[in-house]
């Protein structure tokens, strides 16, 4: 068993936000699917967490062109003890692709590749997850869309539910991570992130040094049990982001 003091205090953490410098893709989890945050804490009777990808991009930038990457988890303890599963369909109302609309230019459908307890979503078909595969969440060009360009510098471009089974057990922690060759796991699968640089673009550019990002999913004991050692705040501690 997993000392229930040294879990607590890492799900703790999911309080606390790191700060993320441009240009950045970055997971944030959900409970409601309207409130986020970097982590979150699972309680009892809780079967479902919400998870976005927002991508971001310099301020110096005219708006996102898009980026190709995967989402994978950490071996361990995804399906651990039962059956977890990827919905897509929070993205855009799609079962096969959980890209949101403006972000989908381009046609691809994503697929939920899973084995030895752990998770990669990707592109379909890319069984040996291939470097040059990906999910691809794109914008089309600035004169394509007019004024249906979305020139935010600050985007969710991608989005999904995991469904949770019921067996997780106190200490169990999911990690998802999109992985940038650095802090956030090898090898880099962040294959492509552009921006448009102006309103005329025809082209978006690659931008160089962007960063992935980690998040977890940390499975706790009801609230009465937290209170028995001094440490129910930490599951009211979640920011909005």
């Amino acid at each position: 068993m997993k000392n229930v003091l040294g879990i607590l205090a890492v799900a703790g953490l999911a309080a606390t936000a790191m700060a993320r410098p441009d240009p950045n893709l970055s997971l944030q989890f959900s409970l409601d699917g309207s409130s986020w945050d970097d982590n979150v804490i699972v309680a009892p009777g809780e079967d479902k967490v919400w998870v976005q990808v927002v991508m971001n991009i310099p301020e110096s930038y005219y708006g996102i062109s898009g980026a190709r990457y995967n989402i994978t988890s950490l071996a361990g303890d995804w399906d651990n003890g039962g059956n977890d599963s990827i919905d897509l369909t929070p993205g855009k109302g799609s079962a096969t692709d959980g890209r949101l609309a403006g972000f989908d230019f381009g046609g691809q459908t994503q697929q939920i590749f899973e084995s030895g307890n752990q998770l990669r979503i990707d592109a379909k078909g890319d069984n040996g997850n291939s470097a040059n595969a990906g999910i691809s969440t794109s914008q089309n060009t600035p004169g394509a869309l007019g004024t249906n360009f979305n020139t935010a510098k600050s985007a969710v471009v991608f989005k999904f539910a995991i469904n949770l089974h019921a067996a997780h057990v106190l200490g169990d922690v999911i990690t998802l991570r999109i992985m940038d060759g650095a802090a956030n796991g090898s090898p880099d699968q962040i294959t492509s992130f552009k921006a448009y640089e102006t309103s005329g673009s025809t082209a978006g550019v690659q931008i160089s040094g962007e960063t992935g990002d980690t998040g977890t999913i940390t499975f706790v004991p009801a609230p009465a049990s937290l209170a028995l050692v001094g440490l129910a705040g930490l599951a009211a501690g979640r920011r909005r982001r």
